[in-house]
């Protein structure tokens, strides 16, 4: 990236581009569309999360989680989630990045003062925040471009998702967020909770559009992996594992007969307490996308689980975790017609598996939403 002489004319600003799957997989879907739009695109390569390792820093920024979500009735997760060191993000990662050679990227970085610099260095003429929860606080102010000083710069929201429905941001951050959000050209969410929240809170107008990844098709996907083709089995893409869960799992498993496949680390790193992290490294995204291609059916409470369970057809249920927001799930499935696929019950779950889903009727509907979003995008051309 330093030794580029082209000028890139587009900055994708997403999140982390690290071992979270719907996450690589959306910022090579939007860098890929805009490509195909003939735009030259680069993606920021950040992650400022390895900053923060220290366990004892780690352990008193829980502890304050834990008082705005009991005492100041905040909706955020009480989980303690150690992140790893940089060193060690490389070993965990190492599968994982081998996608991105797929996408064009700023050498990777470790703090969003960077973007600074990068922006003072290359002079883009549009930047595009988006996809996923950029939105979230924790990702603020650089999310809605504070660092961007010059006029004559086109600043487009795609798909942005603030992750809950409920306004997560402080006074401050809110009169700071509604100034910034004012200098953008075109505003879109991923969550039809999110055109509200923008119209309360920011006092600007957004469009509700599909996330990235929807825009491409499974052959789209499949051109740049290496396909393998397994026997029938069940894909349980389970983020946050609890008893409920994996009855779930191992309940439609045994009534389909099927074995279950995951794509998961072997155990869980726990920064400090891990003893082997050979056994915590994350399978590559070819295993990932090979695991929903070759899907009997789909058992997930990840976002984009769900959101290639569709795309790629398949039955699916959705268990949801509130902690990681539960407005994404109902605005998603609300849109194909299928919020009967979000269920917390095993019987529900059991009734879900003989229950069929109309995939001509949603095939059709993400026909009609993906000719919107690109129009959406086509301002970039103005």
């Amino acid at each position: 990236f330093r030794f580029r002489i082209w000028q890139v004319l587009r900055l994708i600003l997403t999140h982390p581009l690290a071992t979270n799957y719907g996450g690589l997989l959306q910022a090579y879907a939007l860098q890929q569309i805009l490509i195909r739009d003939g735009h030259d695109v680069i993606t920021i390569n950040c992650n400022n999360r390895v900053l923060y390792t220290s366990f004892i820093r780690q352990f008193l920024g829980w502890l304050s989680r834990l008082k705005k979500r009991y005492i100041n009735k905040k909706n955020i997760s009480p989980c303690f989630s150690p992140q790893p060191t940089i060193e060690q993000n490389i070993i965990l990662s190492r599968n994982t990045d081998l996608f991105i050679n797929n996408i064009n990227t700023t050498y990777c970085f470790y703090d969003y003062k960077e973007l600074l610099k990068i922006d003072k260095e290359y002079n883009f003429e549009a930047y595009v925040v988006g996809s996923d929860q950029v939105w979230l606080p924790s990702f603020f102010p650089w999310s809605f471009l504070n660092f961007v000083t010059r006029d004559n710069v086109k600043r487009i929201a795609y798909a942005a998702s603030f992750g809950h429905a409920t306004w997560q941001y402080d006074d401050e951050q809110t009169k700071k967020a509604s100034q910034l959000a004012k200098k953008f050209d075109a505003i879109s969410v991923r969550e039809d909770s999110g055109v509200t929240l923008c119209k309360d809170y920011l006092k600007v107008k957004a469009l509700h559009v599909l996330d990235p990844t929807m825009l491409l098709n499974p052959k789209d996907y499949l051109s740049v992996i290496n396909v393998k083709k397994v026997s029938k089995m069940i894909f349980a893409y389970v983020l946050d594992k609890s008893v409920l869960k994996q009855k779930i799992v191992k309940t439609i498993a045994d009534k389909l007969q099927l074995n279950v496949y995951t794509c998961m680390p072997e155990e869980e790193f726990i920064n400090g307490v891990t003893k082997d992290i050979s056994k915590c490294i994350f399978p590559a995204v070819d295993d990932w996308i090979n695991g929903i291609n070759n899907a009997e059916f789909v058992v997930t409470d990840s976002f984009h689980g769900t959101v290639f369970a569709i795309l790629f057809n398949k039955p699916f249920v959705v268990t949801g975790n509130e902690h990681r927001g539960m407005a994404r799930f109902e605005s998603l499935l609300r849109m194909f017609g299928l919020e009967d696929r979000l269920t917390t019950s095993l019987e529900k779950a059991l009734e879900l598996v003989n229950t069929p889903i109309d995939y001509v009727k949603v095939n059709q509907i993400i026909e009609e939403k993906r000719r919107e979003s690109l129009q959406f995008l086509s301002i970039l051309k103005k």
